[in-house]
């Protein structure tokens, strides 16, 4: 009997590890399928964020009732995981017990006190992770967050199968005890006080449940190594990789293209993503934080970062890698001599769907397109990176594969993007705007101010980067007015570039015309090169992430501050001050740029302005800081209509309001325009007062 039992455990672990294995080494074909992209530099730093993301669950922690049931999850798994592989041994040696020899299992070669030990924390670890998954499970089905709608069955598979497997523990571990003593065993805390109500079953009962139990656990456990890759909680395997190969910028920039080399822009199919992005789709846990906070998710557009992810990893895998498979050898790298017939291949499903008619629309509003991305997906986006800052397993590859596919769209289609664009695009191209304005206009804002220009100058402390909006927009010209008697009162030493400054490109970029972006970025790099400066700083958030962040990849190592910091850097020196008298006495809110924010971690500078200005602190939105939601115009959304769902700035706005506050503070000329729109949308134009912290900073001096 005993053979028969160590067989048939070998048969199933054979089965299981074959179908494992098998599906494992097709995901990592499918992932090293993608465009190469290098992420192996910087190691200890990697180490480090892989020590802080897995097993310290930082970003899981942010939810404190999701992240400590997950903790119970992650080290369950961990700790339970030996007592898995010993039943497994178990029962493979256990015909082996025939001839007395004894089964290679710790508790036979350790000490017995650290055998205990070891008994203890499978014992404690499986009844909490059976009561975690009870609570999940009641959660799911009676009270489930939002952002877990509509229902997985994938998901509450998982649980249950995770319930069977610890129920079937306190079948056979309890069995096992109940065989052997009738005595409590402190280090079978649980099985124990379950052993001694089975002590006075049948013997026929006992040896049934005890069957039972090994079988059901074994079976479960096994079953497991089957079901988790062909299932979201691939994130067991995937989520440590995912981590450690992130993108190590706040968050991730569009790739560069060499203009001279390459002969297709933008991504149309899933190929052509990078390795990592398509890694970032087996890592996702689908745990819906990103839809929760994605302001097109929030006012009822179809674009969800969790679908995006969920449909590009159904059109790699289901629906175009049995037709890619045989381009690729096991490891994913292109055989030898099929280069060119890949390239030219017509994949099955095309990856962006262009259908405008009889959309199918899932619960949450979004379009059931099954593994393909929509149009409305694609250019709902605004970039803002809520779904980079709040995703546990660091994915952030959301807002540049959207990117890719816009310059596909864009670049090498022509055709498919909103028409409102072109004026954008041909303003950039010929007037160095997207307004349109003409560049000897750029120093317009100025008259009267005395402001320096670097081409009489040649050398300042500070370039005073204006940007497009600043001026050119009747608006935002005012900020950089407010800000020019600030520096003139610090005794600032600074210059602009007036009319040889150009867009750096940032719309461009993110709205597909990569071309026009490099075009732009190296005429502005090529202007920067004949002045001399220590720093430039800038009012425009976008300004200031381009010229800081993105220029970086055509050799540029500019020290590039936002005027928030300026402005508080010359608090602090005393070269600027308020006197308290003169403070604001008003209730102010802040609107925390995504570009200023998520992108470059600033979000105390433009608070700390605004103590030393107003006599109250600042009153904060429900949603601030790292968690702010968009105003609406980032991602080139500023030159887009929005024609579905409720408008972006509209919900901020109402966020707004919500505080009481008299006053909005801003610190980006694009926030300032859409808050100040939809403050007079509202009808409350006469009792809100939009301001951008420069504005509310000079009027107090």
């Amino acid at each position: 009997m005993h053979i028969i039992t160590s067989l048939i455990v070998l048969v199933l672990l054979a089965i299981c590890l074959y179908f494992s294995l098998n599906s494992l080494l097709d995901i990592l074909a499918m992932i090293r399928s993608g465009q190469k992209i290098d992420l192996f530099k910087q190691v200890p730093r990697r180490i480090h964020s892989v020590i802080q993301y897995v097993f310290f669950h930082k970003k899981v922690l942010e939810d404190k009732s999701y992240g400590i049931m997950h903790m119970f999850y992650l080290y369950g798994f961990l700790l339970l995981g030996i007592g898995h592989v010993e039943l497994v041994l178990y029962g493979l040696t256990k015909f082996l017990l025939v001839f007395n020899i004894s089964p290679f299992l710790y508790r036979n070669f350790l000490p017995s006190f650290l055998v205990k030990i070891i008994d203890f924390t499978q014992d404690f670890m499986a009844f909490f992770v059976l009561l975690m998954v009870s609570i999940a499970l009641f959660r799911r089905i009676f009270i489930p967050k939002k952002r877990l709608l509509p229902r997985s069955r994938d998901a509450e598979n998982i649980l249950w199968l995770i319930g069977a497997l610890y129920f079937s523990f306190f079948m056979y571990v309890p069995s096992e005890l109940a065989f052997r003593s009738h005595n409590f065993a402190w280090y079978y805390p649980v099985s124990s006080l379950i052993a001694q109500g089975l002590i006075h079953t049948p013997t026929m009962f006992l040896q049934i449940f005890n069957t039972l139990g090994f079988w059901i656990h074994l079976s479960v456990f096994l079953g497991f190594m089957v079901y988790i890759p062909r299932s979201k909680h691939l994130h067991l395997i995937a989520a440590g990789p995912n981590i450690y190969y992130r993108h190590l910028d706040q968050v991730a920039k569009p790739s560069t293209i060499d203009f001279e080399k390459a002969e297709s822009f933008g991504i149309d199919r899933v190929d052509k993503l990078t390795w990592k992005s398509l890694l970032d789709t087996f890592a996702c846990t689908e745990c819906g934080r990103c839809d929760a906070v994605c302001p097109a998710s929030l006012t009822n557009k179809p674009l969800h970062p969790k679908k995006v992810l969920h449909d590009l990893k159904l059109n790699l895998r289901y629906e175009n890698w049995p037709q890619l498979k045989k381009y690729h050898n096991l490891f994913g790298d292109v055989k030898k001599g099929l280069e060119a017939e890949l390239e030219s291949l017509e994949l099955k499903t095309p990856l962006i769907n262009k259908n405008r008619d009889n959309l199918s629309i899932l619960p949450d509003g979004s379009y059931d397109l099954h593994g393909q991305i929509h149009l409305d997906d694609i250019w709902s986006c605004t970039t803002c990176a809520a779904c980079v800052e709040v995703c546990p397993v660091l994915i952030d590859s959301v807002p540049t594969s959207l990117i890719e596919m816009r310059r596909s769209l864009v670049m090498m289609q022509a055709s498919d993007y909103p028409k409102e664009l072109n004026a954008s695009f041909k303003g950039m191209e010929i007037q160095k705007n997207p307004w349109g304005v003409g560049p000897d206009k750029r120093e317009d804002w100025a008259q009267g101010l005395d402001v320096p220009l670097m081409r009489n100058k040649q050398e300042a402390e500070y370039l005073f980067f204006v940007g497009c909006a600043g001026s050119t927009d009747d608006r935002a010209k005012k900020i950089q007015q407010a800000l020019v008697r600030i520096l003139k009162k610090a005794n600032v030493d600074f210059a602009i570039l007036g009319c040889e400054e150009k867009c750096t490109g940032d719309p461009a970029r993110r709205m597909g015309n990569e071309y026009l972006f490099d075009t732009l970025a190296k005429e502005n790099i090529e202007v920067l090169a004949k002045y001399k400066f220590k720093k430039i700083f800038s009012s425009c958030p976008h300004c200031f992430n381009s010229l800081k962040n993105e220029y970086r990849d055509f050799g540029t190592n500019y020290i590039v501050q936002h005027h928030s910091e300026l402005i508080n850097e010359l608090f602090a020196d005393g070269r600027l001050s308020i006197d308290v008298k003169n403070q604001l006495d008003s209730e102010i809110t802040f609107h925390d740029p995504c570009y200023l924010g998520r992108y470059n971690e600033v979000y105390s500078a433009p608070r700390e302005v605004i103590k030393n200005a107003v006599k109250n602190d600042v009153v904060e939105m429900s949603m601030n800081k790292q968690s702010s939601f968009c105003c609406g115009a980032g991602g080139g959304r500023m030159f887009m209509e929005e024609h579905i769902g409720k408008r972006i700035n509209h919900e901020r706005t109402d966020q707004a309001i919500l505080t009481n506050a008299k006053t909005i503070a801003t610190a980006c000329p694009f926030c300032m325009t859409m808050m100040s729109d939809g403050v007079k949308d509202k009808g409350l134009g006469q009792s809100i007062e939009v301001k951008d912290i420069a504005e509310i900073v000079a009027a107090r001096l």
